[in-house]
């Protein structure tokens, strides 16, 4: 790892960024996923796309040593619960997203920091 002028770089390996990258499109390939699924698997679909999403988080997470485990881990956690909710239409549009805004609030105040 070189820290010259104040920067972490990794040689060799992924970092934080491309980390949340991999995560976001494997959250875009679930959505897409979720559009072209009928609606009589709907409710299994939701579940299992959506923990599968949570799974391929885990092992992209586990592969980066410079994350925090814990803090992105309950960070992904909540947003799965709030699309699970959010897709089958147990929570409205407009609350998921007030959810979205406390949940990322709650991780950027220390939420999940085990200090």
């Amino acid at each position: 790892m070189d820290t010259s002028k104040g920067r972490r770089y990794v040689q060799g390996g992924i970092n934080m960024a491309s980390t949340w990258i991999y995560v976001m499109c494997i959250m875009l390939f679930g959505s897409y996923i979720l559009q072209l699924v009928p609606l009589m698997f709907y409710l299994s679909v939701v579940l299992i796309v959506n923990c599968g999403v949570l799974a391929a988080s885990y092992f992209l997470f586990r592969r980066d040593p410079l994350l925090n485990m814990r803090e992105n881990m309950l960070f992904m956690l909540g947003l799965t619960v709030i699309n699970i909710l959010t897709d089958l239409g147990i929570m409205s549009y407009f609350m998921s997203w007030v959810a979205f805004g406390a949940l990322l609030l709650w991780s950027l105040l220390g939420g999940g920091r085990g200090d």
